[in-house]
């Protein structure tokens, strides 16, 4: 009866650290993807803050070689102008950019919730499995195991 006990206690706590691994396992790759997240969030950001500097910067020069054909000259109100805009294109894309930094701040704190989730669960699963052996050997009398039988 003792050994039937002990074994299967043994079986359930393999059976316990097991599903353990598989959640800690599972948890790390999230944490994995997420952080692959977070930079592909970097890299989308930087090429769309170039792409808008790019676009509106045409449409800068553009207005200024329409100025230029009028023979309106680069000076006092139109410069004034100019240096508005160019701040305010710089602006937009900083906003770009800054966006793209929240949403890859936030995949980087979901990547360590999961690395701590992946942990937790490997932790957890050892103290159940733990737990099953201990609560069997006090359930289980060693006396009679031990002691031949008469």
């Amino acid at each position: 009866m003792a050994i039937t006990a002990i074994a299967s206690a043994a079986v359930s706590a393999v059976g316990t650290i097991s599903a353990g691994k598989a959640q800690a396992d599972a948890a790390e790759f999230n944490a994995q993807i997420a952080q692959q997240q977070a930079e592909r969030e970097r890299q989308i950001a930087e090429r769309e803050a170039a792409d808008f500097r790019r676009r509106e910067g045409r449409v800068l020069a553009a207005s200024r070689a329409r100025r230029a054909g009028s023979g309106v000259t680069s000076q006092g109100s139109p410069l004034l102008v100019d240096e508005v805009t160019a701040a305010e294109i710089e602006l937009g894309a900083q906003n770009i950019l800054v966006g793209g930094a929240t949403s890859a701040t936030r995949l980087q704190q979901q990547a360590a919730l999961d690395r701590s989730r992946a942990r937790s669960a490997k932790t957890g699963a050892f103290l159940d499995a733990g737990s099953t052996l201990l609560t069997t050997a006090g359930q289980t009398n060693f006396n009679n195991f031990f002691e031949p039988e008469t």
